[in-house]
């Protein structure tokens, strides 16, 4: 991340995983703004980073609010959250419209659509309050998702919010799975809700969600790096295109006593394709399954043409910040046979 990009980074504070999750609506509330996502970046220990960022205030355009009377929702909406796959989105037809609700207390909470791919799950919630609902709440309640009656195992993922009108919100859940494929072709998807914006009670809704069959294609091309004194080494495993994202992984080795004393490293990346396009902190996301930061997850937007390469930049902050790259372990990576 270059200084002027740094400016505008948001620092992460490490929470344990599952309080996180339960604490999202807190975050969001504590913003005191209109919209605003939450971004889990899942590595490494029990530890989570959390980054807020603010979208500025304000309600969606009336564009957007015409077309939540319609299900399923056009891509503007997750143009809005800025989800990175947003365009396919609305292109292809992607969402999955699932209409089930749990209303009681003056409160509905509703699941109106979802996708998944194997790698990533998107969820659109629309909650409608009989005396209204603000994300002002004083008492702030907790939701959570769940796949097949567990947790997610989440690498990378965001809950956005934002008002339509006095009584509705809509929100927003992207999740980027720790591995791809783990929960197969099929998930039981939950979404569990307690005390949500100033309602008392338990709101619960399940559904049925069948992954995108659209063609998910891999490459595995270990490609390596290393530092000259070896003392960290990458190897790009796998890069994966799907319907929703171009997944690139990372594995990573360092000296076992930096697992010992909490000293492992944490790489960033700036990401080139061949054709000379940037992949940095604005149009890509960086998650970590929970090996200690061994095994590092890119994830770019889907592409309609796969590049004839990529071009790995790793990094790291340096005592002011700022991200500096390590030329030696930057790696080409090829993806033709």
């Amino acid at each position: 991340m270059s200084k002027e990009n740094n400016n505008q980074s948001i620092d992460r504070i490490d929470i344990p995983l599952q309080q996180l999750m339960m604490r999202e609506q807190a975050a969001i509330s504590a913003a005191k703004r209109k919209k605003r996502i939450i971004r889990i970046i899942k590595p490494l220990l029990v530890a989570c980073g959390l980054c807020i960022a603010l979208l500025g205030s304000g309600f969606f355009s009336p564009t957007i609010a015409t077309a939540l009377t319609n299900v399923p929702y056009i891509g503007a909406i997750y143009a809005e959250f800025g989800d990175i796959a947003a365009k396919k989105i609305e292109q292809k037809h992607f969402m999955t419209e699932i209409g089930k609700k749990d209303t009681h207390a003056g409160l509905t909470m509703a699941v109106e659509e979802a996708v998944y791919d194997g790698n990533r799950l998107i969820v659109t919630v629309a909650y409608t309050g009989q005396n209204g609902v603000s994300l002002e709440e004083e008492n702030v309640g907790t939701n959570m998702l769940t796949v097949n009656g567990k947790p997610i195992d989440v690498a990378v993922g965001s809950t956005g919010q934002d008002d339509i009108d006095k009584n509705t919100i809509i929100e927003h859940h992207e999740l980027t799975l720790s591995n791809t494929d783990i929960y197969g072709d099929k998930i039981e998807v939950a979404l569990d809700g307690r005390d949500l914006f100033g309602y008392k009670g338990n709101w619960h809704v399940d559904f049925t969600l069948e992954k995108l069959k659209e063609e998910v294609i891999n490459f595995y091309p270990n490609v390596k790096s290393s530092t000259n004194n070896g003392l960290y080494k990458l190897n790009v495993a796998q890069v994966s295109s799907t319907p929703l994202s171009t997944r690139i992984d990372v594995l990573v080795d360092y000296p076992r006593e930096q697992d010992r004393n909490d000293k492992w490293p944490f790489f960033e990346f700036e990401v080139i394709d061949s054709e000379g396009k940037l992949y940095d902190s604005a149009n890509m996301q960086i998650g970590a399954t929970k090996d200690y930061g061994h095994h590092i997850i890119l994830v770019l937007p889907p592409m309609e043409k796969m590049p004839k390469s990529f071009t790995l930049k790793p990094g790291k902050a340096d005592e002011q910040g700022y991200w500096k790259e390590i030329k030696e372990l930057e790696m080409i990576v090829p993806l033709e046979p």
